[in-house]
């Protein structure tokens, strides 16, 4: 029961966006995807989700996702674009309601007020969507996806939160609460593939770490195994550190300017 991608390629017209990258994410693990812009991240996220055009083969819990309906899909993974916009005046607790629809809880009508007040936004839920910040748009949405997948294990099955960048519009501790709950998502049976740029956050975080670069897989593995000065710099075209201070030990990876 895993979310498995083998040898995915992507085109725009001519160019190749990826470049047979292969992945393995398991349930109860944070997967997080990095690398520069441009690299492929948020294309390989579209592959996984079957929002996008390619070759070679998706797997989710043993099953190809070219052969599954949309509604077998939405039962059991949720997604959350970069950026979402809406063109009529819906209520929060109305576009959180719609993960529910999407979703195997309809029948609970708890869940919606639930999953806002997991990102602190219950007292939202009259308020129209189009008055919100960005920050607080983006804690919605992360609250349509979570009703829409509520429990992190449905039938014996994990359920799978798939995030493109998930913290982009948050200020520190917002982002710090969104992680936290992806991680508690993941320990509690499902599984979490997110886009990130922010290394720092996904040392701290993540579980497993794809580091993509020109529409390749340069390293997968564990933050501590893939966060060296070699795989990074050699990502980001730039001479970067990573420095592990005592007494927590998580990485903290810094640009190295050269001195004259």
């Amino acid at each position: 029961m895993s979310l498995i991608a083998e040898d995915i390629r992507v085109f725009y017209g001519r160019r190749e966006a990826l470049r047979g990258v292969s992945l393995r994410a398991e349930p109860r693990e944070f997967t997080a995807i990095v690398g520069p812009n441009g690299s492929g991240k948020s294309t390989l996220l579209g592959a996984l989700t079957a929002s996008l055009p390619y070759s070679g083969r998706v797997m989710l819990n043993g099953r190809d996702i070219d052969g599954l309906k949309p509604w077998e899909l939405s039962s059991e993974r949720a997604v959350l674009p970069q950026a979402s916009r809406l063109a009529f005046p819906f209520t929060v607790l109305e576009v959180v309601r719609l993960g529910v629809q999407a979703g195997t809880a309809g029948d609970r009508p708890e869940v919606p007020m639930q999953a806002l007040a997991r990102v602190g936004l219950e007292h939202y839920a009259e308020r129209t969507f189009q008055e919100l910040s960005g920050g607080e748009a983006q804690r919605v949405m992360l609250a349509r996806v979570l009703a829409q997948v509520w429990s992190p294990v449905e039938d014996g099955r994990p359920r799978w939160l798939l995030l493109d960048e998930p913290v982009s519009c948050l200020d520190i501790a917002h982002q710090l609460q969104v992680m936290e709950i992806a991680r508690k998502f993941a320990r509690a049976g499902g599984g979490v593939i997110a886009v990130m740029h922010d290394l720092n956050l996904t040392a701290m975080f993540a579980d497993r770490v794809a580091v993509l670069a020109e529409g390749q897989r340069l390293a997968f593995g564990t933050p501590r195994e893939v966060f060296c000065d070699g795989i990074l710099s050699r990502a980001y075209g730039c001479d970067l550190r990573v420095s592990a201070p005592p007494p927590v030990g998580t990485p903290y990876i810094l640009p190295h300017a050269a001195t004259a």
